[in-house]
Protein backbone atom coordinates (compact mmCIF):
# COMPACT_ATOMS: atom_id res chain seq x y z
CA UNK A 1 0.00 0.00 0.00
CA UNK A 2 1.16 3.63 -1.28
CA UNK A 3 1.97 5.65 1.45
CA UNK A 4 0.42 9.28 1.50
CA UNK A 5 2.66 11.32 -0.60
CA UNK A 6 4.09 14.03 2.01
CA UNK A 7 4.15 15.59 -1.01
CA UNK A 8 8.37 14.66 -1.06
CA UNK A 9 8.57 15.40 2.92
CA UNK A 10 7.61 17.90 1.14
CA UNK A 11 8.74 20.89 0.21
CA UNK A 12 9.25 20.57 3.62
CA UNK A 13 8.47 24.18 3.71
CA UNK A 14 11.29 24.21 3.10
CA UNK A 15 10.49 27.47 0.92
CA UNK A 16 12.94 30.42 1.20
CA UNK A 17 11.71 32.66 4.74
CA UNK A 18 9.78 29.14 6.06
CA UNK A 19 11.41 26.56 8.39
CA UNK A 20 10.30 23.83 10.53
CA UNK A 21 9.96 25.00 14.28
CA UNK A 22 12.07 22.98 16.47
CA UNK A 23 9.30 22.20 19.04
CA UNK A 24 6.15 20.60 19.05
CA UNK A 25 4.88 24.09 19.88
CA UNK A 26 7.10 26.72 18.47
CA UNK A 27 5.34 29.00 16.75
CA UNK A 28 7.42 30.75 13.58
CA UNK A 29 5.93 33.76 13.77
CA UNK A 30 6.93 35.20 10.51
CA UNK A 31 6.73 39.13 9.57
CA UNK A 32 5.57 38.71 5.78
CA UNK A 33 2.08 40.00 5.76
CA UNK A 34 0.38 36.52 4.30
CA UNK A 35 1.40 34.29 6.75
CA UNK A 36 -0.67 32.45 9.27
CA UNK A 37 -0.10 29.56 11.44
CA UNK A 38 -2.74 27.35 13.62
CA UNK A 39 -2.69 24.65 16.28
CA UNK A 40 -5.87 22.98 16.07
CA UNK A 41 -7.18 20.88 18.70
CA UNK A 42 -10.83 18.65 17.62
CA UNK A 43 -12.30 16.65 20.52
CA UNK A 44 -14.92 14.41 20.09
CA UNK A 45 -16.76 13.41 23.82
CA UNK A 46 -18.13 10.03 25.09
CA UNK A 47 -21.19 11.74 25.69
CA UNK A 48 -22.20 13.58 22.11
CA UNK A 49 -20.19 16.98 22.87
CA UNK A 50 -17.83 18.57 20.13
CA UNK A 51 -15.25 20.41 21.23
CA UNK A 52 -12.67 22.41 19.24
CA UNK A 53 -9.81 24.95 20.62
CA UNK A 54 -6.95 26.54 18.88
CA UNK A 55 -4.24 28.91 18.89
CA UNK A 56 -3.45 30.76 15.40
CA UNK A 57 -1.31 33.50 14.35
CA UNK A 58 -2.06 36.22 11.69
CA UNK A 59 -0.46 39.54 10.11
CA UNK A 60 -3.89 39.95 8.78
CA UNK A 61 -4.90 43.77 9.75
CA UNK A 62 -2.95 46.62 11.15
CA UNK A 63 -0.06 46.35 13.39
CA UNK A 64 2.58 43.40 14.43
CA UNK A 65 1.94 39.63 14.31
CA UNK A 66 -1.92 38.97 16.39
CA UNK A 67 -2.24 35.94 18.48
CA UNK A 68 -5.94 34.19 18.51
CA UNK A 69 -7.82 32.14 21.00
CA UNK A 70 -10.84 30.17 20.33
CA UNK A 71 -12.57 27.47 21.15
CA UNK A 72 -16.47 25.90 20.14
CA UNK A 73 -18.01 23.21 22.52
CA UNK A 74 -21.39 21.97 20.95
CA UNK A 75 -23.39 20.03 23.51
CA UNK A 76 -25.49 17.14 22.28
CA UNK A 77 -28.65 18.72 22.36
CA UNK A 78 -27.28 21.42 19.61
CA UNK A 79 -26.49 24.19 22.30
CA UNK A 80 -23.37 25.89 20.79
CA UNK A 81 -20.93 28.20 22.97
CA UNK A 82 -18.47 29.55 21.18
CA UNK A 83 -15.89 32.22 22.06
CA UNK A 84 -12.76 34.25 20.33
CA UNK A 85 -10.66 36.88 21.37
CA UNK A 86 -7.10 38.57 19.59
CA UNK A 87 -4.29 39.62 21.48
CA UNK A 88 -1.20 41.51 20.78
CA UNK A 89 2.46 40.33 19.99
CA UNK A 90 3.28 41.08 23.60
CA UNK A 91 0.66 38.68 24.51
CA UNK A 92 2.27 35.98 23.12
CA UNK A 93 5.22 33.65 24.54
CA UNK A 94 6.73 30.35 24.31
CA UNK A 95 8.81 28.59 26.95
CA UNK A 96 10.81 25.57 26.79
CA UNK A 97 12.71 23.88 29.12
CA UNK A 98 11.35 20.45 30.59
CA UNK A 99 7.54 21.28 29.62
CA UNK A 100 6.95 23.60 26.84
CA UNK A 101 4.21 26.29 27.05
CA UNK A 102 2.71 28.29 24.04
CA UNK A 103 0.38 30.94 25.83
CA UNK A 104 -1.58 33.22 23.95
CA UNK A 105 -3.50 35.85 26.51
CA UNK A 106 -4.97 33.51 28.97
CA UNK A 107 -4.66 30.57 27.04
CA UNK A 108 -2.21 28.10 26.58
CA UNK A 109 -1.00 24.96 25.36
CA UNK A 110 1.94 22.65 26.66
CA UNK A 111 3.74 19.67 26.41
CA UNK A 112 5.26 18.28 29.43
CA UNK A 113 6.41 14.91 30.61
CA UNK A 114 2.83 13.96 31.69
CA UNK A 115 1.22 14.63 27.83
CA UNK A 116 -0.21 17.28 26.47
CA UNK A 117 -2.63 19.75 26.00
CA UNK A 118 -4.78 23.26 26.19
CA UNK A 119 -6.87 25.45 27.91
CA UNK A 120 -9.15 28.28 26.92
CA UNK A 121 -10.19 31.02 29.44
CA UNK A 122 -12.40 33.76 28.15
CA UNK A 123 -15.52 34.91 28.64
CA UNK A 124 -16.31 33.72 32.16
CA UNK A 125 -16.35 30.13 30.43
CA UNK A 126 -13.62 27.31 30.29
CA UNK A 127 -12.28 24.45 28.01
CA UNK A 128 -9.44 22.06 28.87
CA UNK A 129 -8.43 19.37 26.95
CA UNK A 130 -5.54 17.38 28.05
CA UNK A 131 -3.97 13.85 27.05
CA UNK A 132 -1.32 11.43 28.97
CA UNK A 133 0.04 11.28 24.76
CA UNK A 134 3.21 13.88 23.95
CA UNK A 135 2.65 15.45 20.00
CA UNK A 136 3.98 13.34 17.19
CA UNK A 137 4.31 13.74 13.81
CA UNK A 138 1.53 10.85 12.70
CA UNK A 139 -0.51 9.73 9.69
CA UNK A 140 -1.00 11.89 6.38
CA UNK A 141 -0.02 15.21 6.18
CA UNK A 142 -0.77 18.55 3.46
CA UNK A 143 2.71 20.03 1.94
CA UNK A 144 1.83 22.25 -1.22
CA UNK A 145 3.04 25.44 -3.14
CA UNK A 146 0.95 27.63 -4.40
CA UNK A 147 2.20 30.94 -6.74
CA UNK A 148 5.60 29.53 -5.02
CA UNK A 149 4.15 30.00 -1.31
CA UNK A 150 4.51 26.83 0.93
CA UNK A 151 1.59 25.61 2.90
CA UNK A 152 2.15 22.58 5.47
CA UNK A 153 -0.22 20.92 7.87
CA UNK A 154 0.48 17.91 10.04
CA UNK A 155 -1.17 15.82 12.51
CA UNK A 156 0.65 15.53 16.04
CA UNK A 157 -2.47 13.39 17.71
CA UNK A 158 -5.26 11.04 16.86
CA UNK A 159 -7.37 9.40 18.90
CA UNK A 160 -5.78 10.37 21.51
CA UNK A 161 -7.23 9.73 25.09
CA UNK A 162 -8.54 12.41 26.85
CA UNK A 163 -9.86 13.75 30.09
CA UNK A 164 -12.06 17.04 29.05
CA UNK A 165 -13.20 19.90 31.41
CA UNK A 166 -15.73 21.87 30.38
CA UNK A 167 -17.17 25.28 32.24
CA UNK A 168 -20.24 27.35 30.02
CA UNK A 169 -20.16 31.03 31.42
CA UNK A 170 -22.42 30.71 34.64
CA UNK A 171 -22.22 26.86 34.81
CA UNK A 172 -20.45 24.08 37.14
CA UNK A 173 -17.75 22.60 35.39
CA UNK A 174 -18.21 19.10 34.20
CA UNK A 175 -15.61 16.43 32.98
CA UNK A 176 -15.80 13.66 30.18
CA UNK A 177 -13.93 11.53 28.70
CA UNK A 178 -13.18 11.44 25.13
CA UNK A 179 -10.81 11.31 22.08
CA UNK A 180 -8.54 14.04 20.89
CA UNK A 181 -6.85 15.51 17.45
CA UNK A 182 -4.41 18.08 16.99
CA UNK A 183 -2.84 19.60 13.82
CA UNK A 184 -0.18 22.31 13.41
CA UNK A 185 -0.85 24.35 10.13
CA UNK A 186 1.21 27.11 8.69
CA UNK A 187 0.98 28.80 5.55
CA UNK A 188 2.42 31.80 3.53
CA UNK A 189 -0.81 31.57 0.82
CA UNK A 190 -3.45 33.83 1.18
CA UNK A 191 -6.70 32.16 2.05
CA UNK A 192 -8.33 32.82 -0.65
CA UNK A 193 -5.55 31.20 -3.14
CA UNK A 194 -5.45 28.22 -1.41
CA UNK A 195 -8.02 25.87 -2.05
CA UNK A 196 -11.23 25.91 -3.99
CA UNK A 197 -12.52 23.59 -0.92
CA UNK A 198 -11.34 21.28 1.39
CA UNK A 199 -12.64 17.42 2.83
CA UNK A 200 -11.54 16.37 6.26
CA UNK A 201 -12.77 12.97 7.91
CA UNK A 202 -11.89 12.28 11.70
CA UNK A 203 -13.25 9.41 13.30
CA UNK A 204 -12.09 9.66 16.66
CA UNK A 205 -14.51 6.86 18.62
CA UNK A 206 -15.13 3.40 18.14
CA UNK A 207 -13.18 0.25 17.28
CA UNK A 208 -11.67 1.27 13.46
CA UNK A 209 -9.92 4.38 12.78
CA UNK A 210 -10.03 6.74 9.80
CA UNK A 211 -8.58 9.77 8.59
CA UNK A 212 -9.25 11.46 5.63
CA UNK A 213 -8.42 14.67 3.99
CA UNK A 214 -8.73 15.69 0.31
CA UNK A 215 -8.24 19.27 -1.57
CA UNK A 216 -9.08 20.88 -4.55
CA UNK A 217 -7.26 23.71 -6.07
CA UNK A 218 -8.71 26.39 -7.77
CA UNK A 219 -6.76 24.47 -10.88
CA UNK A 220 -9.42 21.95 -10.27
CA UNK A 221 -6.40 19.38 -9.11
CA UNK A 222 -6.90 17.50 -6.32
CA UNK A 223 -3.42 17.37 -4.11
CA UNK A 224 -3.44 16.20 -1.49
CA UNK A 225 -6.13 13.35 -1.18
CA UNK A 226 -5.79 10.47 1.18
CA UNK A 227 -6.91 8.33 3.86
CA UNK A 228 -5.21 6.91 6.63
CA UNK A 229 -6.94 4.05 8.55
CA UNK A 230 -5.62 0.82 10.50
CA UNK A 231 -3.01 -0.80 7.84
CA UNK A 232 -1.31 2.66 7.19
CA UNK A 233 -2.22 5.84 4.82
CA UNK A 234 -3.31 5.82 0.80
CA UNK A 235 -3.61 8.22 -1.67
CA UNK A 236 -6.86 8.53 -3.24
CA UNK A 237 -7.43 10.24 -6.96
CA UNK A 238 -10.13 12.59 -6.14
CA UNK A 239 -13.05 13.32 -4.56
CA UNK A 240 -16.84 14.78 -5.70
CA UNK A 241 -18.57 16.49 -3.08
CA UNK A 242 -22.54 16.39 -3.59
CA UNK A 243 -24.04 19.04 -1.72
CA UNK A 244 -28.23 19.42 -0.57
CA UNK A 245 -30.01 22.58 0.55
CA UNK A 246 -28.84 26.17 1.45
CA UNK A 247 -27.38 27.32 4.75
CA UNK A 248 -28.35 25.44 8.40
CA UNK A 249 -30.47 23.09 5.89
CA UNK A 250 -27.32 22.12 3.70
CA UNK A 251 -25.56 18.65 3.22
CA UNK A 252 -23.13 16.40 1.47
CA UNK A 253 -22.48 13.42 0.49
CA UNK A 254 -18.24 13.07 -1.00
CA UNK A 255 -17.33 10.06 -2.86
CA UNK A 256 -13.77 9.97 -2.26
CA UNK A 257 -12.29 8.14 -5.45
CA UNK A 258 -8.93 5.69 -6.23
CA UNK A 259 -7.66 2.51 -5.13
CA UNK A 260 -9.92 2.67 -2.02
CA UNK A 261 -13.32 4.55 -2.52
CA UNK A 262 -15.25 5.67 0.55
CA UNK A 263 -18.51 7.31 0.71
CA UNK A 264 -18.62 10.26 3.34
CA UNK A 265 -22.16 10.95 3.95
CA UNK A 266 -22.95 14.05 6.43
CA UNK A 267 -25.90 13.61 9.44
CA UNK A 268 -26.51 16.11 11.91
CA UNK A 269 -24.94 19.70 11.29
CA UNK A 270 -22.74 20.71 14.46
CA UNK A 271 -22.43 24.30 13.10
CA UNK A 272 -21.53 26.36 10.09
CA UNK A 273 -18.57 28.73 10.50
CA UNK A 274 -18.40 31.69 8.19
CA UNK A 275 -15.89 33.71 9.76
CA UNK A 276 -16.15 36.78 6.92
CA UNK A 277 -19.43 37.12 7.48
CA UNK A 278 -19.35 37.20 11.06
CA UNK A 279 -17.54 40.44 10.97
CA UNK A 280 -20.37 42.43 9.24
CA UNK A 281 -19.22 45.95 8.30
CA UNK A 282 -15.60 44.80 8.48
CA UNK A 283 -15.77 42.34 6.17
CA UNK A 284 -15.09 43.47 2.81
CA UNK A 285 -12.25 45.17 4.36
CA UNK A 286 -10.79 41.44 4.61
CA UNK A 287 -11.81 39.35 1.69
CA UNK A 288 -9.81 40.92 -0.93
CA UNK A 289 -7.08 38.89 1.40
CA UNK A 290 -9.01 35.98 2.98
CA UNK A 291 -11.64 35.28 0.53
CA UNK A 292 -15.34 34.09 2.13
CA UNK A 293 -14.75 30.80 3.62
CA UNK A 294 -17.21 28.75 4.58
CA UNK A 295 -17.27 25.38 6.67
CA UNK A 296 -19.98 23.22 7.66
CA UNK A 297 -18.98 20.36 10.14
CA UNK A 298 -21.64 17.02 10.64
CA UNK A 299 -21.79 14.15 12.78
CA UNK A 300 -21.26 11.33 9.77
CA UNK A 301 -20.50 8.33 8.80
CA UNK A 302 -17.35 6.76 6.43
CA UNK A 303 -18.59 3.51 4.24
CA UNK A 304 -15.87 1.77 2.57
CA UNK A 305 -17.06 -1.23 0.09
CA UNK A 306 -19.08 -3.68 2.13
CA UNK A 307 -17.50 -2.91 5.54
CA UNK A 308 -19.69 -1.48 8.68
CA UNK A 309 -20.40 2.32 8.80
CA UNK A 310 -17.76 4.22 10.64
CA UNK A 311 -18.94 7.26 12.86
CA UNK A 312 -16.97 10.51 12.87
CA UNK A 313 -16.76 14.38 11.79
CA UNK A 314 -17.02 15.44 8.72
CA UNK A 315 -15.96 18.74 7.25
CA UNK A 316 -16.56 20.50 4.20
CA UNK A 317 -15.07 23.77 3.76
CA UNK A 318 -15.94 26.30 0.86
CA UNK A 319 -13.92 29.02 -0.58
CA UNK A 320 -17.11 30.66 -0.92
CA UNK A 321 -20.93 30.42 -1.65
Amino acid sequence: MRRAAALAAALALAAPGVALASAALRPLLLERGTYGESFTFVADLEDGTYVQAGLSFTNLGPGSTKGICRALVVAPDGRLWRVQERFSRSEITWRDGGDERLAVGPCAAWVSEDGSGVEVKLDGGSVRLATPERPRRQGGEAALQVDGRPYRSEVLLFRAPLAATLARPGAAARQVAGALYLDHTRSAVPTKDLARRWVRFRALRGPRALLVLGREGHDGRFAPVWACGEEGCQDEEAFAAARRGEGQATSFVVEVRGEAPLTLRAGRLLYRDAPVEDLGLLGPLVRPFTGSPVTYVYRATAQQGAGAPMDGILEVELSGE
